[in-house]
């Protein structure tokens, strides 16, 4: 303890620039100078105890009696100590202002304006403090370390001269090896990355380093050959191959990167994550070789043998898609919603891919189960709705797709979707409000024009229908849709059946398969009066559609029409089982004639 009061001692002769006399009580002057050494004492050995609060008060009392640099330093350190950096800083600058160019309280100031994100100025007294001491190698060190954040070639000059100063010391050439990756100077980057491989040669972390600098650089005979030298001794690190195997890529030898990311799947501890990113590193990477795209399959099938992952699954889902294999995409994405029940986005691609393959009566029941667990997500219950709706299950689908319009009231697809369910429930007027806020907001939007004129048209307004149909086909001339709505229209009016024809043949044209435009293109021919023609059309439309109603009433027209009443009796009875509800069928079959 004695030494510590000497040493304290002399720090205070040093440093005292201003006594304050005081008197006590009575009147009698005091020792200014000892009272302030007796208190810095006392907070001295507070300090040396962790007591930093104490130690604070203490100095405090001695600066009363001594304005002493040394005392505005002890102060500043302690406030420093418990992150008090307000009056840490401003007992620094009183400390530097006392004694300017004492390395000491110098290099506290800047520490402080460091901690502060005062980066400027703490760059300045760190430049102060190497004016001072030219070879303060932690002042160089902790100014390099401030500039590396806005400047990076600044910080590198001062690394690069302590390195000449110092030599190659290990932490310093990290340091650059970072700063010259960060601004992309490969060269130096390889260099200071071969420097520190000398100093620890043994260091795999390091040496994969530098593999990967060589790589970057598109130096790959010596990634290749340093890759190949550390496999001989790691002939089982798993890093080396990865390494080895991106090289590959980065030169888009794909092949052989997947000759040696098969040997890396192969081995037993890796894990299903480390797996899974091979996999779809290679699924990413289908648009650059097309073969990637079976490497990936492979891969992700290899693991599904293994366990069951959704993910797995979703990925086989996407893959099968992708080929065109539609029926195995939608397996994998059962599978996978199945396996990730909390999952909606699962459930909403499985459900739109089988919405998409017209598959309506799988995606109602699919989706089903999806809309009770998420009852709350829009997409499921747009696709829900849009699958009910297709399938003319239109006061369910009226339930689904409100929802739906509920949760996003400007979407275009639910807005059009819930107005066509109106009409087909013949609530019009209610309908038209919705597609009429659908014009609002895609006031060009055909397939919604043409779904108003569809309504005006059941109205019986053939003015307003034909108007909109027309302006539906000026903005879009070759829209199937409207092209054969607005045929069959004029078809049911027996009117401009030549126009009628050209527009139908259009939309067969672009859509051979469709059974509804087939069934209009047949009934177009029908009443034009060749019956031969109508009935191979509207045959083709029901072997799509076997149970579409009108279409069989349409072919029992036909046949009445050919003479064959017995076969026009067959489908008229047909129809009337698919839809006892049609009037006009009923009084075919009572008749017995059109």
């Amino acid at each position: 303890m004695k030494k510590i009061v000497i040493l304290l001692l002399i720090a205070l002769t040093v440093s005292c620039t201003n006594k304050v006399v005081k008197e006590e009580d009575g009147g009698i002057p005091v020792d200014s100078s000892s009272v302030a050494l007796s208190k810095f004492i006392e907070g001295n050995i507070y300090e040396m105890k962790g007591n930093f609060g104490d130690a604070i008060v203490k100095y405090n009392e001695a600066l009363e009696y001594e304005k002493s640099a040394g005392i505005y330093y002890a102060i500043a350190k302690n406030c420093y100590r418990i992150n008090r950096l307000a009056p840490a800083l401003t007992n620094a600058k009183q400390a530097v202002k006392l004694d300017p160019d004492n390395p000491e309280y110098l290099f506290l100031l800047a520490t402080i304006y460091d901690v502060s994100h005062m980066d400027d100025s703490s760059a300045v007294v760190y430049n102060k403090i190497i004016e001072i001491e030219p070879n303060n190698v932690n002042a160089y060190y902790n100014l390099a370390q401030l500039y590396e954040k806005n400047k990076p070639l600044e910080a590198i000059k001062i690394y690069k001269k302590l390195i000449s100063s110092i030599g190659p010391e290990w932490h310093i050439l990290v340091r650059l090896t970072e700063l010259n990756e960060r601004i992309g100077n490969q060269k130096e980057t390889i260099e200071t990355l071969e420097e520190l491989s000398r100093l620890n040669p043994s260091n795999l972390d390091l040496q994969k380093l530098l593999i990967d600098a060589y790589t970057k650089a598109e130096q790959y005979d010596r990634a290749f050959k340093l890759c190949d030298e550390l496999l001989l001794s790691y002939p089982f690190d798993l890093g080396l191959l990865q390494q080895k195997g991106n090289i590959y890529i980065k030169q888009n030898n794909w092949k052989e990167a997947a000759r040696v990311y098969e040997e890396i799947f192969d081995r037993n501890n890796l894990g299903l994550t480390e797996k899974l990113q091979l996999a779809t590193l290679f699924y990413a990477a289908a648009d650059k070789d097309s073969n990637n795209i079976y490497i990936a399959r492979k891969f992700l099938q290899k693991i599904d043998s293994d366990t069951s992952d959704w993910q797995v699954n979703a990925y086989l889902g996407e893959i099968e898609l992708k080929l065109g294999n539609d029926s195995a995409a939608v397996e994998y994405f059962r599978k996978s919603a199945k396996l990730a029940e909390w999952n909606a986005q699962v459930w909403i691609r499985a459900g739109g891919l089988l919405f998409d393959s017209r598959k309506y009566d799988e995606t109602i029941e699919f989706m089903s189960e999806a809309a009770e667990k998420f009852p709350n997500d829009f997409v499921i219950n747009l696709i829900y709705g849009l699958a009910l709706s297709q399938s003319n299950k239109h006061a369910e689908a009226k339930i689904y797709l409100k929802r739906a319009i509920n949760l996003n009231p400007d979407d275009i697809t639910a807005l059009s979707a819930y107005g066509y369910t109106l009409n087909q429930l013949k609530e019009n007027d209610e309908a038209l409000v919705y597609l009429n806020k659908a014009l609002l907001l895609q006031p060009d939007n055909v397939d919604l024009i043409g779904t108003v004129a569809m309504i005006y048209e059941s109205e019986g307004n053939y003015k307003m229908s034909d108007s909109l149909y027309q302006h539906a086909l000026e903005l879009d001339s070759l829209n199937a849709i409207v092209l054969n709505n607005y045929a069959y229209s004029l078809a049911e009016r027996n009117i401009r059946l030549d126009e009628a024809l050209k527009m139908a043949s259009k939309a067969v044209e672009s859509e051979p398969e469709n059974s509804s435009f087939l069934d209009t293109i047949g009934w177009i021919y029908f009443r034009l009066g060749d019956y031969q023609k109508a009935k191979d059309y509207i045959e083709k439309s029901l072997s799509v559609e076997p149970d579409n109603y009108t279409v069989v009433d349409h072919l029992g027209d036909v046949y009445f029409m050919m003479g064959n009443k017995t076969k026009a009796m067959e489908y008229w009875r047909k129809a009337y089982e698919l839809n006892n509800d049609n009037k006009k069928v009923k009084e075919k079959i009572e008749k017995g004639e059109i």
